[in-house]
């Protein structure tokens, strides 16, 4: 907990009596708790070719600027296993263990928790320890790239006794810090599968992952696919990660229903109409941040591993993807690179510099017990109307800060009732513009505040 001064407790008594009383209508009211705002996919290696996960000084250097810059989380994706059993071990056992645990032991020192990937469906039917009584609900399928995963059963009592016994050895191994679940659920969640409606065995899984978790002190991220969260009756997540293969920004936006907290991950194979100052300005009122790309550049090795069987599958080709970072690597040795599977070719360099800078402006606002009035649409605050085109969003604890989005097509013209503080400018006034896909980051004016 945060300890305040005398004038700071008068401060904040006074900032949240006033919203309560201003923020008349709005889509969610949330106390921010136990929020890392700041998550990064750290790159490892090629898999399914051979790499060392151990600290190199390029990790050492990149770790502690994360770090030094705001970041509190890292997840780490099925390269730090050996999920084809390719290299000595499986899909719950690191293929380079003291690497692994010299890599986390490094996060660890500079304050960074990690997470690895983990699935509570997704099992290639080619593992020796695969048996159909894992998938006794029909065979639903994700073959792509190097991977023949089959879609688990979270009904099947033989899944069950596989599974929860392999998640906690994880726990027992290295000393991660939660499970990022990739859940693989239906492949997809495709509505011809029946899947979009409440499973009480998928719940179930879930809720006893959580728990297990929670029992240890740590953090659960799922990923269902695309833009959906799965349906339960309780708490099963701490972070949900949405936008994969999202070709509409406006899918996003949907998001702002599901519990907190929200991790974009916009992905730049599929995203279509949209940059990304647009995405940051959707998502950063409704209490969402983008998820970083970062770790070592990815160089399209691993769509080239020889004796591995690649799957070309039309609409979603992987391994033409790949082959494509492969050239841009040997064509850019020295950069700009490409950091995920996600990621254009090659990822902006300047918004990744960008990603930083709107890092440091949100964290002050949802600091820990920060009150968010998410997207108002009454607020005696604001003058101006607040269509469904502009996003207004109110934070309040020892500050009083309000971030605005524009997102229709022509500028709008942001009345306040008392001057504010534009926190990127310095400008102080009652009337801003912003312009399509602008973002304003304003704090509340009073007597000593600076910028």
């Amino acid at each position: 907990m945060k300890h305040l001064t005398l004038n700071q407790y008068r401060a904040r008594t006074e900032n949240i009596n006033r919203a309560e009383l201003e923020n008349r209508s709005y889509l969610r009211r949330h106390r921010i708790r136990e929020y890392l705002p700041g998550q990064v996919i750290y790159n490892l290696g090629e898999y399914p070719a051979r790499f060392s996960i151990r600290p190199t000084e390029y990790d050492y250097e990149l770790i502690k600027s994360l770090s030094a810059r705001g970041v509190g989380l890292i997840q780490l994706h099925e390269e730090w296993n050996d999920s084809q059993r390719l290299l000595g071990a499986d899909k719950y056992t690191s293929h380079d263990p003291e690497g692994l645990r010299a890599f986390i032991k490094l996060c660890h020192s500079f304050g960074i928790k990690v997470l690895p990937y983990i699935s509570s469906g997704f099992f290639d039917w080619r593992d020796p320890d695969f048996t159909e009584r894992f998938s006794t609900n029909g065979v639903h399928e994700l073959n792509a790239f190097y991977y023949r995963y089959r879609c688990c059963d979270p009904a099947s009592p033989d899944w069950n006794a596989y599974l929860l016994p392999k998640l906690e050895r994880i726990f027992d191994e290295y000393e991660f810090d939660g499970l990022y679940n990739d859940m693989g659920y239906g492949c997809s969640n495709a509505p011809e599968f029946g899947y979009l409606d409440y499973d009480p065995a998928l719940e179930d899984l879930l809720a006893r992952i959580y728990t297990m978790v929670k029992s240890r002190g740590g953090i659960v991220k799922i990923h269902q696919g695309q833009c959906v969260a799965p349906k339960t009756q309780e708490r099963v997540y701490d972070y949900l990660w949405v936008g994969e293969c999202v070709r509409s920004a406006s899918d996003l936006l949907q998001t702002a229903q599901f519990d907190p907290y929200v991790i974009v991950n916009p992905d730049f194979r599929f995203l279509q109409g949209a940059t990304e100052e647009s995405l940051y300005a959707m998502a950063i009122p409704m209490m969402q941040f983008l998820l970083r790309v970062d770790g070592r550049p990815v160089t399209g090795e691993r769509a080239a591993v020889p004796g591995v069987s690649y799957v070309n599958n039309p609409g979603n080709n992987e391994t033409l993807h790949y082959e494509c970072i492969k050239q841009w690597y040997e064509s850019h040795p020295n950069g700009p690179h490409v950091y995920s599977e996600w990621s254009a070719i090659p990822d902006d360099p300047v918004m990744r510099e960008r990603w930083f800078d709107y890092l440091a402006l949100y964290r002050p606002m949802v600091e820990e017990d920060s009150l968010a009035y998410l997207a108002l649409r009454d607020c005696d605050a604001i003058l101006s109307p607040l269509s469904q085109s502009v996003c207004a969003s109110m934070f309040v604890n020892e500050e009083t800060y309000l971030v605005v989005s524009n997102l229709a097509d022509a500028d709008y013209s942001l009345q306040l009732r008392e001057p504010w503080i534009d926190r990127q400018s310095g400008v102080v006034s009652n009337h801003f513009t912003l312009k399509k896909n602008q973002i304003r980051f304003l704090r509340k004016q009073r007597k000593g505040n600076s910028i």
